[in-house]
């Protein structure tokens, strides 16, 4: 796994960083490397060997991070202690939680892999049913005489919460005083304008599903 940043500065950037895509965009450039893709033409088979040994590395942390409740796999948190691999906090508004966007980046990730393990290919089932069973429909987050607000609006969604609490497994949101709310506009309004609470981009993880498990049985 991959810090936010190196070298390590202290502080949550030395956490494994599933936000921003960070594990994912390392490992699929060294998957690139080891595959001799366009441009790579240079590198060594040695080099090639060892980014193909961390691209396995990191898809086995990867699988090891997934948030499980019982037996039941469910999505990825934005950020693991590199020790335990258990979710942990960011910034002050980003509590430790599964989060959708980076549930998202992580199984497009993992349903590139040209030939998915047994263990890569529950990882996936279990995100994208988790995805499935959080999702709301008829709700739209978007900008009010007051911030940006979740309202109700019929025939809109389907949305995903940016963050979900690891024991009830609901929608949270975080504030810059790192207080923990249960409804979105009930955050300042600085913070309800400045970060993607409610987000789409989950269906894209979905509609990839829908083809990937066509040929994966």
């Amino acid at each position: 796994g991959w810090p936010q940043i190196w070298p390590l500065e202290g502080g949550f950037h030395d956490s494994i960083t599933f936000n921003d895509n960070a594990v994912a965009e390392a490992a699929m450039v060294l998957r690139d490397v080891a595959n001799g893709a366009e441009g790579f033409g240079f590198v060594s088979p040695e080099l090639e060997a060892r980014a193909a040994e961390a691209v396995k590395k990191a898809i086995d942390v990867t699988l090891a991070a997934q948030v499980r409740k019982g037996d039941q796999l469910q999505g990825w948190p934005q950020q693991v202690e590199p020790m335990r691999l258990v979710p942990t906090s960011a910034r002050n508004y980003e509590p430790r939680s599964v989060a959708s966007g980076e549930t998202t980046d992580i199984l497009e990730f993992l349903m590139a892999e040209p030939n998915p393990s047994p263990e890569v290919k529950a990882a996936i089932r279990g995100g994208v049913a988790w995805l499935e069973s959080v999702r709301v429909y008829d709700k739209s987050f978007e900008m009010t005489d007051d911030g940006r607000k979740l309202i109700d609006k019929p025939g809109a969604g389907p949305l995903w919460s940016r963050n979900y609490d690891l024991v009830t497994g609901r929608p949270i949101f975080g504030d810059k005083d790192q207080s923990i709310h249960d409804d979105v506009n009930g955050i300042s309004v600085g913070r309800r304008n400045g970060y993607s609470w409610w987000l789409a981009a989950p269906q894209r993880a979905l509609d990839l599903y829908a083809t990937w498990s066509a040929t994966h049985s």
